[in-house]
């Protein structure tokens, strides 16, 4: 049994038949992005190319995890006709990953999975094996019911007031809950999402105490984003209210953390009369190294898991069908990775190499187009449009897509680029909203 079938699918709004991976079994040693497609609900996920309408194929699956002994089986009461055909078809799962192991790991375990009717179900029993309890399940419940309830009021009054009313119950996690659900809006090209988002998350930056905390850990990066030396990074450091505040400064300003900046900070240590103060720069010293060796050895870890991925695409038989399957890690490290080795084949002289890599450049190309919505490759072609005349171009070929919402996204992005000092784009994005708003009320 193939652990991924490419199948046939005709989208339901639109009817254009397309191409989709099919996964059937999901080990997630061999993948660990696996875990995170499951919980996130995006197994045999579907987007159609055409129109960017979202399915799901509601299509059984194994799920396996060899150090927690996990052994689950996904099957939908849809997927058999009757018991007989059930437990034939969870008995081609088991012995397909049997088959897969070497004799010294087949172990009792899988030869009796957990069979669940819901994927919730499933999920739940990951997480449980993960030591989150029901009840730590169902306080993040609650928190996507209050976000949903935050993002459906109209009224500006009423919102702070909730949110206020929320003010022990935001934090960290809640703001990571918004900030991830605004990346969706913004990647599925919704927005009018994007605009209610926005709101809220001004709103709890404002008013409240983990907004607050947020907000001022965001003006300490900026700050170093508007002098990027190694005296500012230090004297930032020195005011960093915690050490979360400290990881996003070292991470900004990793290229910074040079025999130079050590040398000036051990100066600030041994210029300080004070043994209290002494002490605590000291202790940041060791901190500051520490938040710096792990980044490195994250930051090595990334580009080891990218180059093994190009290396199984470059040998795959179905380089595409691994790539759909491992999207989620065809990021700006994996195009950087890709890159590099593409340079260096053709530097080598070896065609061969280039020819092959190259193609998996357009592959990987294709699919991120593909998944991209148009309203999103819109607003990227007027951002890079660059002149007026290309904009009135662009505009016009693409009128369906100009309305109010549009207007007011263009506002909000022109507000944010001038908060965060971006001068020449903020006036790109005034310009071209000016233009939209001119279409809109025509």
């Amino acid at each position: 049994m193939p652990t991924v079938y490419v199948a046939r699918v005709t989208c339901a709004n639109c009817q254009n038949q397309f191409e989709a991976p099919v996964e059937q079994v999901l080990d997630v040693r061999a993948d660990p992005s696996a875990k995170v497609r499951v919980l996130n609900g995006m197994v045999n996920a579907t987007v159609c190319p055409r129109c960017q309408l979202r399915g799901m194929l509601n299509l059984p699956y194994f799920y396996h995890d060899p150090e927690k002994h996990l052994a689950l089986v996904f099957m939908p009461m849809e997927a058999a006709r009757d018991h007989l055909e059930r437990q034939q078809a969870i008995g081609r799962f088991t012995t397909s990953v049997m088959d897969s192991l070497p004799p010294e790991e087949r172990k009792a375990y899988l030869l009796q999975p957990e069979v669940f009717l819901t994927q919730e179900n499933l999920v739940n029993r990951i997480l449980e094996a993960d030591g989150i309890t029901p009840q730590m399940i169902e306080a993040q419940k609650a928190k996507a019911e209050l976000l949903q309830r935050m993002v459906e009021t109209t009224s500006e009054e009423e919102l702070e007031t909730l949110v206020k009313a929320s003010d022990e119950v935001v934090d960290s996690t809640f703001l990571r809950l918004v900030a991830m659900n605004l990346q969706m809006a913004q990647s599925r090209g919704e927005p009018e999402s994007m605009v209610r988002l926005t709101t809220v998350r001004e709103k709890l930056l404002d008013l409240t105490e983990a907004g607050r905390v947020s907000r001022r850990r965001s003006n300490l990066l900026e700050a170093l984003r508007s002098e990027p030396t190694r005296e500012k990074l230090l004297e930032l450091l020195i005011q960093a209210p915690d050490e979360r505040a400290r990881e996003i400064l070292v991470a900004f300003g990793r290229q910074l953390l040079d025999y130079g900046f050590f040398q000036k900070l051990t100066q600030r240590v041994d210029g300080t009369a004070d043994e209290r103060e002494k002490q605590r720069l000291s202790d940041l010293r060791e901190q500051v190294l520490d938040i710096r060796d792990r980044i490195d050895a994250d930051t090595r870890a990334m580009y080891e898991s990218r180059s093994e991925l190009l290396r199984d695409l470059v040998l795959s038989d179905n380089p595409e069908v691994l790539a759909r399957h491992r999207f989620s890690e065809l990021d700006e490290v994996f195009v950087s990775v890709l890159g590099a080795s593409i340079e260096q084949a053709e530097q080598g002289g070896n065609e061969e190499t280039t020819a092959k890599l190259r193609s998996i450049w357009e592959l990987v190309m294709r699919l991120i187009a593909e998944r991209t919505p148009p309203e999103l490759v819109f607003l990227n072609m007027l951002m890079e449009a660059e002149d007026e005349a290309e904009v009135d171009r662009i505009l016009h070929e693409h009128g369906e897509l100009v309305d109010a919402r549009l207007v007011e996204v263009l506002t909000r992005a022109e507000a944010g680029a001038r908060e965060e000092g971006g001068t020449e784009a903020a006036d790109h994005l005034a310009l071209i909203a000016a233009k939209a708003r001119a279409m809109v009320t025509a």
